[in-house]
């Protein structure tokens, strides 16, 4: 056999630094991929041994895509998780941008990964926040605009229920005056609260103050 018809070999295998249960597989003196210590040891991967390189990366993605399919599911495992959560999870876990978005897909084939059904659980858990609080938040989550739009957009009693709610639990014990007035409303602005629907709930305050 050729020096050009030669099958590439293993000629390194290093642990990597940040994780190490994964390892770095090199060929003919380059880096050519890095995968899970378990798929190393499953495919009998060792310096010296001649591979296709092809075949080794088909084998590797099948294996890899397994391994990263349980970790994604006890990541699911510990709380509800939107797609982009799951892909940024995977992805720094050292997981391949194809093995991830193979998984991701399977994981929102299944339903285990579910933004609308996201969205609903976070807005039922959201008491004492605005819409704007919960839109914004959504929107860090990776929720697309529309879907973060279409979930925030609250009715202006619940609104208002839910700043009045938060107000009653921040003036407990405190003096009604201006200056407490005053960090009344940056304190509802604050979660997420528009500003009519402030303006109303401080009046409503301003008010009893005065016929007190």
């Amino acid at each position: 056999m050729s020096a050009e018809d030669a099958m590439p070999k293993i000629t390194d295998l290093q642990i990597q630094k940040n994780n190490k249960t994964r390892a770095n597989v090199y060929v003919d003196g380059q880096f050519a991929f890095g995968a899970e210590m378990v798929t190393v040891m499953k495919l009998g991967l060792k310096i010296g041994a001649e591979v296709s390189e092809e075949r080794l990366r088909l084998a590797v993605f099948d294996s890899e895509r397994s391994v990263a399919f349980q970790k994604a599911a006890d990541y699911l495992g510990r709380a509800m998780r939107t797609r982009k959560q799951m892909t940024d999870y995977l992805l720094k876990k050292g997981y391949s941008q194809e093995v991830t978005q193979d998984v991701v897909q399977r994981l929102c084939g299944y339903k285990y990964v579910d933004d609308e059904a996201y969205c609903e659980a976070y807005v039922r858990q959201s008491e004492g926040k605005g819409a704007r609080r919960i839109r914004a938040e959504l929107l860090e989550r990776g929720i697309s605009a529309e879907m973060a739009d279409r979930h925030s957009d609250l009715d202006e009693e619940t609104q208002h229920r839910g700043a009045q709610q938060v107000a009653h639990k921040y003036m407990k014990n405190k003096p009604c005056d201006v200056k407490t007035l005053q960090k009344l409303q940056r304190y509802l602005l604050s979660r997420g609260y528009g500003y009519e629907t402030v303006s109303a709930v401080v009046r409503s305050y301003r008010e009893d103050c005065s016929d007190d």
